[in-house]
């Protein structure tokens, strides 16, 4: 019974201790993975949305040169 103790700290020192380090790593990259992820999406988003409204500007300026032609 004595002999446990020893081991199971070593067990503890060698492999519990950095496996808690290391999973704590990996979890904090992978939310900054993430975070930049949500990021690039809402550029992407963003972009988009500056590209209709481009568009429907276009539109409404044809609109217009099309209103003006009808007219004369």
């Amino acid at each position: 019974m004595g002999i446990f103790i020893p081991i199971i700290a070593i067990f503890s020192i060698f492999i519990g201790a950095p496996a808690v380090v290391f999973s704590f790593i990996y979890m904090t990259q992978k939310e900054k993975n993430e975070l930049k992820k949500l990021q690039l999406k809402k550029e992407i988003l963003e972009a988009e949305t500056e590209k209709e409204k481009i568009q429907l500007l276009r539109l409404e300026a044809e609109n217009k040169r099309y209103d003006q032609i009808l007219e004369k």
